[in-house]
């Protein structure tokens, strides 16, 4: 919306500094426009650098693991790069399918041991405050931005966790 908004105040700036006479509808709707769009492109800087309109939302997600191959497998670990990242995959209850951990620099993993076997998932994203930051900011975007995503893994010490080199 604030798009629009910056589009329209540019045309009328510009139709008001061509077309329209010399006098004081020229200077307050030239003035008028000028401070929509000087306030628009502020509104838009200080929401892209410094999420203006949002705040924090942190969720958290506690999930029951199954182990992924035998009884006694629970994670498998992958390194990647220089090995200071790493791809955790394991499988909750109930599903057929192993899951993996996001590899991504707002992601951090954690390995405890202790009972039950389980997952805790805390996603912490930028959402907007109000419908009118909503309305102003979201340019059609309605996904969510990821600040930080931390998993923490608690496995019992019978289950073996595997590390794959890649």
């Amino acid at each position: 919306m604030i798009i629009v908004l910056l589009i329209l105040a540019t045309f009328v700036f510009a139709g008001a500094m061509i077309f329209a006479r010399a006098g004081r509808t020229r200077v307050l709707t030239t003035l008028i426009s000028g401070l929509i769009i000087a306030g628009g492109l502020g509104a838009l800087i200080l929401n892209d650098n410094y999420h203006w309109g949002m705040h924090q939302v942190t969720q958290t997600q506690i999930q029951d693991l199954a182990p992924l191959q035998s009884k006694r497998t629970a994670l498998r670990v992958q390194q990647l790069g220089t090995g200071s990242e790493r791809v955790i995959a394991y499988r909750v209850k109930g599903a057929t399918k192993a899951s993996r951990t996001v590899a991504a620099t707002t992601t951090t993993t954690k390995l405890t041991t202790g009972v039950p076997a389980q997952v805790q998932i805390r996603t912490t994203t930028w959402q907007f405050k109000n419908h009118w930051a909503r309305v102003l900011f979201s340019l059609g975007n309605t996904k969510t931005k990821v600040v930080a995503r931390q998993y923490l893994f608690t496995i019992p010490k019978t289950w073996q966790v595997i590390t794959v080199k890649s």
